[in-house]
């Protein structure tokens, strides 16, 4: 695993695409188990993480697009990337996977403190919402860029 802040994920993480990353933030699966994460690092680690954990998997199960409780979604002129994160500690897992443009229909941001609510509404008429944290309007803002292009 790697640390990354996140001004540091887009240079850092678009060597590991075929194209290079126009935006990258970290995020998130919200539960209702989500609050546990403020208790401590332990309720994070054993109580918030394992549940958004399940919930990313049956996202991912539903929708077929891979993510994690944690992870970092990036995006190419052509795909929304996935790696496994630890946005407590900056880390970068592995790249999990990624899902065509084509398949995507629209990226929204709820603004919000440090953490934003990111929706992602695929073609089949899905939404997948997780939370983003820093800069998560600039995803938005690179697929609406794109859309526009």
């Amino acid at each position: 695993m790697r640390h990354l802040k996140d001004d540091e994920l887009v240079p850092a993480l678009s060597a590991e695409t075929d194209r290079p990353l126009l935006a990258a933030v970290y995020a998130r699966v919200d539960t209702v188990l989500g609050p546990a994460r403020m208790l401590s690092p332990l309720g994070n680690y054993l109580i918030a993480r394992p549940a958004a954990r399940a919930a990313a998997h049956r996202l991912t199960a539903r929708t077929d697009v891979p993510l994690d409780g944690a992870m970092i979604l990036g995006i190419t002129e052509d795909a929304l990337h996935v790696w496994r994160a630890d946005p407590m500690l900056n880390r970068v897992g592995e790249h999990v996977g990624q899902v065509s443009l084509d398949r995507v229909t629209d990226i929204t941001v709820t603004p919000g403190r440090s953490w934003q609510q990111v929706a992602i509404v695929l073609a089949e008429g899905e939404k997948i919402e997780v939370e983003g944290r820093g800069a998560a309007h600039a995803l938005a803002a690179a697929y609406r860029e794109l859309r526009a292009g």
